[in-house]
């Protein structure tokens, strides 16, 4: 099978100093995953830095400013056509950066732009966060807390 779409992003693994996990929940019409969480990040805009990217995405999804740290892991995944948002089989590769010192008030308001991928952000200790209805990054990034 041929990738007809191919997706680089960067992603922020947080956690408080109570061991939590931050998460954001994502909203796509149309896409299998809507509804389920996921992590702070996103696609890097053409030209980006991964760095900048995780930064971006991270301020715009939760309302908090983070330092962004060392590459915890890569996750890589192929989509089918049923799989996709887009119909169409794809890739995906995320870079999983730790994400330190963050400030500000977490966003809890989310506008209804319909760009707007994501509508909640919430902090959950390792066992709530599995429990959850979640991607398989969230399970990847569990694994690199384990």
């Amino acid at each position: 099978m041929e990738a007809e779409w191919r997706r680089a992003a960067a992603y922020v693994l947080c956690r408080d100093g109570d061991g939590r996990i931050l998460l954001t929940r994502f909203v796509h019409e149309g896409s299998p995953d809507a509804g389920k969480w996921t992590m702070p990040g996103g696609g890097m805009e053409w030209g980006e830095d991964p760095i900048e990217t995780a930064a971006r995405e991270f301020e715009e999804e939760t309302g908090l400013d983070v330092d962004i740290g060392r590459v915890l892991g890569v996750f890589s995944r192929w989509y089918t056509a049923d799989e996709s948002a887009r119909g169409k089989a794809g890739h995906v590769i995320g870079i999983v950066y730790e994400g330190t010192n963050m400030r500000g008030v977490l966003r809890t308001e989310f506008s209804r732009d319909p760009d707007n991928t994501t509508d909640a952000a919430a902090w959950f200790t390792l066992d709530e966060a599995r429990a959850l209805p979640h991607v398989e990054l969230v399970t990847y990034c569990l694994e690199l807390c384990d």
